[in-house]
C-alpha cells in the first residue's frame, strides 16, 4: 500500500470509531485533501445508512407493498425445453453440420469415388431450388466436361461422366429451344474444344451445335478437288468401201 492508501485507511477507521471527524482528517492531511474528501464523504453516508433502523410498522408496510407489486406483475416463467427436445436439437445441429461439411467435400469428387453420388444428389437439390435453371445446367455441364477430361484414360469412369453430360445436354437442348441460344451455344462450343483437345467425341454435342449434321471444315484443311470424269471416245463405225460395177461396152 502507498502513503495515500494508508492515510485513507487511517481516516476511515478514525471516522467510523468516532475518534475524529471528516474535517479533522482533511486538516491533518492537506496535501491529500482533494482526493480524500469525496471518498470520506461517501464512506460517512454509507455508515449513516447502516445506522438507520426501520420501525416494525414501516417494515410491514414495505413488505405489503412488495407483495402487492409481485401479485400485480407476476413474473413470467421461462420456457424450459424438455431434455428429449434438447437432445434432438443437438443432434439436428450435428447432422446439419455434417451435411454442410460433407457437401463441401463432395464437390471435388470424381466418378468412381465414394462422395460422387453425394455430389450428384447435392446438384439435384441445387437445381431444384435455383431460380436460374439454365445457369445451373451450364455449370453442371461444365463439371461433367472437366471430369471427362481428367479421367479420359478410364473408360468406365468416363462413361459415367458422359452419361451425366448427356443428361445436362438434353436439358440444355430443350432450354435452347426456349430462346436461350446466346447463353448456351458459346458454352457448348467451349465444351467441344475441351473435349476435342482430350480426344473425346460427343456426336450429340455436334448435332446441337450443327443441326444439319455437317461439321464445319477446319480453316487449315484445303479441300482436294474431285477427279474429272473419264471421257469415253465415241464409237466410229467402219466405212464400207463402195462396190464398183463394171460397164459393158457394146
Amino acid at each position: 500500500m502507498n502513503d495515500f492508501d494508508l492515510i485513507l485507511d487511517d481516516c476511515l477507521t478514525q471516522i467510523t470509531s468516532g475518534e475524529s471527524s471528516l474535517d479533522e482528517c482533511l486538516a491533518r492531511h492537506p496535501e491529500y485533501a482533494a482526493r480524500l474528501a469525496p471518498l470520506l464523504k461517501t464512506a460517512a453516508r454509507v455508515e449513516r445508512g447502516r445506522q438507520v433502523k426501520l420501525l416494525p410498522a414501516t417494515k410491514s408496510r414495505t413488505r405489503a407493498r412488495l407483495y402487492a407489486h409481485m401479485e400485480a406483475h407476476p413474473r413470467r416463467r421461462a420456457w424450459v425445453f424438455p431434455p428429449v427436445w434438447r437432445v434432438a436439437a443437438s443432434l439436428a445441429v450435428l447432422v446439419m453440420a455434417f451435411l454442410v461439411t460433407g457437401t463441401a467435400f463432395a464437390q471435388s469428387a470424381l466418378p468412381g469415388q465414394p462422395l460422387y453420388v453425394w455430389k450428384l444428389s447435392s446438384e439435384q437439390v441445387w437445381r431444384t431450388f435455383s431460380p436460374d435453371s439454365v445457369g445451373v445446367d451450364l455449370s453442371l455441364a461444365d463439371r461433367r466436361v472437366d471430369e471427362m477430361t481428367v479421367i479420359a484414360a478410364d473408360p468406365a469412369r468416363k462413361a459415367q461422366a458422359l452419361n451425366g453430360y448427356l443428361e445436362a445436354l438434353a436439358r440444355l437442348k430443350s432450354e435452347s429451344a426456349a430462346g436461350n441460344d446466346e447463353r448456351i451455344l458459346p458454352a457448348l462450343e467451349s465444351h467441344r474444344e475441351k473435349l476435342s483437345a482430350a480426344g473425346i467425341s460427343v456426336p450429340e454435342l455436334d448435332h446441337i451445335i450443327s443441326p444439319s449434321g455437317a461439321n464445319p471444315v477446319p480453316p487449315h484443311v484445303i479441300p482436294v478437288p474431285s477427279p474429272l470424269p473419264k471421257v469415253i471416245p465415241p464409237v466410229v463405225p467402219d466405212i464400207v468401201p463402195p462396190v464398183r460395177i463394171p460397164v459393158l461396152k457394146p
